[in-house]
Order: C-alpha cells, then sequence, then structure tokens
C-alpha cells in the first residue's frame, strides 16, 4: 500500500497544477453562470414584462418562484457545461497520464516498470490519481452550486425555505440533464461506479494498445467502443424496466469491471513492453 501512495504522490506532483487549475476554471466557470443566469433573467423580462434592463428590478418587480425557477434553471444549465468539459478534460488526461510516461524526455516508464515492486501499483496509482481529480471535480461542484445559490439569494433578496438546498433547487427536475444525480441509488451508479468503470476501461484501452503496437490501435479503441455501444443498446432495451434496467447495469458493470481488471493486470505484468 506505501508502494501505491508513493506512487500515487510522484503522478500528483506532477498534475497538481492542472489539477487546481481545473478546480479554479470550474469556479469561474459558476460565477459567469451566475452573471449570465442573471443577466438572461433581466433581458427575458424586457422582452415578455416590458420592465427597463435595470439590476434593481430583481429587488422590486421578480418573485422568489421566478428567481428559483428560471435564474437556478439558468445557472445549473450553464454550470453544467462548465462541470461537463472539466471531467472530460479529467478522461482525456486519463489517456495522458499513461502516455506522457513513454513520450516525455526523462521516459518516465522506463523508471517505473524496472522498479523493483509489482507492475501493477503504477496502475493502481494512476488509477487513484484519475479518480481523485474526478471526484474532487464532482464535490467541488457541489459546494460551488451551494455558494452560486448564496450569491444569488443575496442579490435578489430572495428568501424562502431550503433556498440553499441544492438538490432541491437545482437538480429535482427530470427535464434536466442532470450531470450529478440527485437520487443515491443513480449517484452511484453514474457518479461513483460509473466514473470508476470509465477510467477503467480507458487504461484497459491503452495498455492494449502498449501491449500490441499497431494492432493494438485498433483493438484498444474497439474495446472501449464496444463497452460504450453494449451498455447503450442495453439501456434500450431495459429503459422501461428501471428495476430490471438497474439489475442488469449492475451485472455489466461488474463483469466490464473485472474483465477490464484481468485485462489490465496480464497486460502490464507480462505483455507491456518499454
Amino acid at each position: 500500500m506505501s508502494n501505491i501512495l508513493t506512487l500515487y504522490n510522484m503522478e500528483f506532483k506532477r498534475i497538481y497544477k492542472l489539477y487546481f487549475g481545473l478546480i479554479v476554471t470550474l469556479f469561474l466557470g459558476n460565477i459567469v453562470s451566475v452573471g449570465l443566469g442573471i443577466n438572461d433573467t433581466m433581458r427575458h423580462m424586457n422582452r415578455n414584462q416590458m420592465i427597463p434592463l435595470d439590476f434593481n428590478i430583481f429587488k422590486t418587480y421578480i418573485n422568489e418562484d421566478y428567481v428559483k425557477g428560471f435564474v437556478i434553471d439558468q445557472i445549473h444549465v450553464f454550470s453544467s457545461i462548465v462541470l461537463g468539459i472539466a471531467v472530460l478534460s479529467c478522461l482525456i488526461y486519463a489517456l495522458i497520464i499513461w502516455y506522457r510516461d513513454y513520450y516525455s524526455r526523462s521516459k518516465t516508464i522506463c523508471a517505473l516498470l524496472t522498479l523493483p515492486q509489482k507492475r501493477f501499483n503504477i496502475y493502481l496509482a494512476k488509477l487513484l490519481t484519475i479518480l481523485v481529480m474526478i471526484y474532487g471535480i464532482i464535490v467541488s461542484q457541489v459546494i460551488f452550486w451551494y455558494i452560486d445559490t448564496i450569491i444569488l439569494k443575496i442579490i435578489t433578496g430572495a428568501n424562502i425555505d431550503g433556498f440553499t438546498n441544492i438538490f432541491s433547487n437545482m437538480m429535482n427536475n427530470p427535464s434536466r440533464l442532470n450531470l450529478i444525480s440527485p437520487y443515491i441509488i443513480d449517484f452511484f451508479m453514474i457518479n461513483i461506479f460509473g466514473v470508476l468503470l470509465s477510467v477503467v476501461v480507458i487504461f484497459t484501452g491503452v495498455l492494449i494498445e502498449r501491449s500490441y503496437k499497431r494492432k493494438g490501435i485498433a483493438f484498444g479503441i474497439l474495446y472501449i467502443l464496444l463497452s460504450l455501444i453494449i451498455y447503450y443498446f442495453m439501456l434500450i432495451k431495459y429503459v422501461t424496466y428501471s428495476d430490471q434496467g438497474l439489475s442488469m447495469s449492475l451485472i455489466y458493470f461488474l463483469i466490464l469491471f473485472i474483465l477490464s481488471i484481468s485485462i489490465s493486470y496480464k497486460l502490464i505484468k507480462s505483455k507491456i513492453t518499454l
């Protein structure tokens, strides 16, 4: 375990600037989202109610239900886009984290693979690095949504029970695309297990490519695509059967996870080369 944490510490030192840069960008994106939400609301009121574009209209004309409904909707949409970009950046880095070891000037992979320890520790350290990044961004976004609603409450003067409750005001709307689910089962399936499985599948695709070179490129891409395609068609088939769909998703997640970990373990132990 100490070897894994040592390798993780090394990986984190290499990406902490990127990581904190994403957190800062996410925060700024949320502040911009608040501004855009307020601006869009004022323009909407100007078009529909002929109210002048004045910042004070929030304290004189707009009611709390309107603030809660329209402004927070806008903030949620804009901030979700920023969140999606941040998480996507982390998933892209799940590819880069391996290739930078091969193509950096120091050829870090040479030192890592020749260390007197289990090679799979390298895999686990990199996996931990990416998961910490993504989970950290998800937690940060929830915190930022609270900050967004507090800022909005101060600006508009709205005073209603639960105004700063993120799950009741920003996420409990089935018509929205919620990147962070407010429902505990969906949250674990998508934001915990789904994230873990996504990174594991990407890692497996990379290791396949690294192990089989030219053929590996096709095999690695095919592995990632097949995992997505199979799950997509499975969701379509069981979309109207929520309980059955959940059971099938759990079974698929477990099978794909075990398969990916097994392939990765075998490749990094005996097949992957410098």
